[in-house]
């Protein structure tokens, strides 16, 4: 198969890294997978990794030797800052298998693959959050992103550090609010006896943003069997999520009509508490919102390469 018969895309995040290899007909010859390219989180080095492989499996996958490609679209997390733009390009300088190549933040593929006409917010929740836009005109704004020391709210790792927070407040007794149904999760979840093994279990390495993040489907459980979670934890993250698409909104004067939102995130996406709050919030704040829900991004890298 020819160089000018085949596109490639990519997205890459902070848990991981899918490429999808497809010909100009936009047919998906080729998938790959691999962990996070989140070259801020995780250094270049890994990050480069997880973006070499998941390529080279997307080639494998269709039965094909890596060779160029038309274009290359890439969708990645932290892309539009100067520092891991320069190391990305960098490293696409470096590789061989492409022809043009299309550079942009994982969010901008939210909005190609979720959005009627390419254009409204995408709003992406999973280990961190971000919400992008873009007007009709092609301007574009962004709100979030900056990462998970002091950013990334309404996300699974914030939802999972809000509710260890709560847990700690409660074992020194400076929180009397709601059960102990967070810490017996918990403490089943990672095979604990006392409060006390806390800090020893969690501050390992092998507990990276990835690990916590994955817990917070269990806060989301556990708000079943006590209310105070969803109300001191759930329907915060619901307002912060909203507060981002209302920035981006507001920098692109999307203050009266239809807005198109397109969500992604594996958190956002399987926790439908938080996805209410969301959406209640926009409503009440005047939007007319238009939901579409995308389950896979790097359908939106493969759009903006053919456009490209």
């Amino acid at each position: 198969m020819s160089r000018s018969s085949l596109i490639l895309g990519v997205d890459g995040g902070g848990t991981s890294t899918t490429a999808w290899l497809a010909n100009r007909e936009g047919l998906v010859l080729g998938r790959g997978l691999a962990g996070p390219s989140n070259a801020r989180a995780i250094g270049f080095e890994t990050a480069r990794r997880g973006l070499d492989h998941s390529i080279q499996t997307a080639f494998l996958d269709a039965g094909l030797e890596l060779q160029p490609v038309e274009v290359a679209c890439l969708g990645l997390a932290g892309y539009d800052r100067p520092i891991e733009k320069t190391w990305l390009e960098d490293w696409a300088r470096a590789t061989p298998w492409h022809g043009r190549l299309i550079l942009v933040n994982d969010g901008d593929l939210v909005v190609a693959a979720g959005t009627p006409d390419g254009w409204g917010v995408g709003l992406i929740a999973g280990t961190g959050s971000i919400a992008v836009g873009r007007d009709p005109e092609g301007r574009t704004a962004r709100a979030g992103g900056w990462g998970y020391l002091f950013g990334d709210e309404g996300s699974a790792y914030a939802v999972t550090l809000a509710s260890l927070r709560k847990i700690a407040r409660q074992a020194d007794g400076r929180d009397e609010s709601g059960s102990s149904v967070l810490w017996d999760r918990f403490r089943e979840f990672l095979g604990i006896h006392s409060t006390g093994e806390l800090v020893s279990t969690i501050y390992q390495e092998k507990f990276d943003r990835s690990r916590i993040a994955s817990m917070a489907p269990m806060v989301v459980d556990s708000a079943e069997d006590d209310p105070s979670i969803f109300s001191e934890i759930l329907r915060p993250a619901g307002l912060d999520l909203a507060l981002l698409v209302e920035a981006v909104a507001c920098k692109l004067q999307f203050r009266s009509g239809p807005l198109p939102l397109a969500m992604a995130g594996s958190f956002l996406l399987n926790c439908e508490p938080i996805r209410r709050v969301l959406l209640n919030e926009l409503t009440t704040r005047g939007h007319e919102v238009l939901v579409s829900t995308v389950p896979d991004p790097v359908a939106g890298a493969l759009l903006l390469a053919l456009r490209g």
